[in-house]
């Protein structure tokens, strides 16, 4: 993955801890989708309506936690959260994100129970 992608890719998700959620907007194709582990009403399409939940998790507290950044091929991305999450729909887990990438924009952030779920789905 190109160097660049991966520090711009950090650096939004950093911000995103800190409750920035607009320093995501670049990276986010505009036909993005975040794609919760079970469809449902989680699942969100397009820039706007990933941003907006975005916005709802940092309200909640959900993007708190450290977070790991690994690379999972040359557009792929495995982020995963350290610890638990204490409360909420995915309370006792702790989930990590699939996200896939075309020419350094966000394309699909496909959200997985644990990152062993993730890493699993990507053999």
């Amino acid at each position: 993955m190109d160097s660049d992608v991966m520090l711009r890719m950090r650096a939004g998700l950093e911000a995103w801890q800190r409750g920035e959620v607009s320093a995501l907007e670049p990276l986010l194709d505009p036909a993005v989708q975040l794609l919760w582990w079970e469809r449902g009403e989680w699942d969100c399409h397009g820039r706007e309506a990933v941003l907006s939940c975005l916005r709802e998790r940092v309200a909640t507290g959900v993007n708190g936690g450290e977070l790991d950044l690994a690379e999972a091929g040359e557009d792929r991305l495995v982020v995963s959260r350290r610890g638990m999450v204490a409360e909420g729909p995915a309370a006792g887990l702790s989930p990590a994100t699939v996200i896939a990438l075309s020419e350094g924009k966000v394309v699909s952030m496909q959200q997985f129970q644990s990152r062993d779920d993730a890493l699993a789905a990507l053999r």
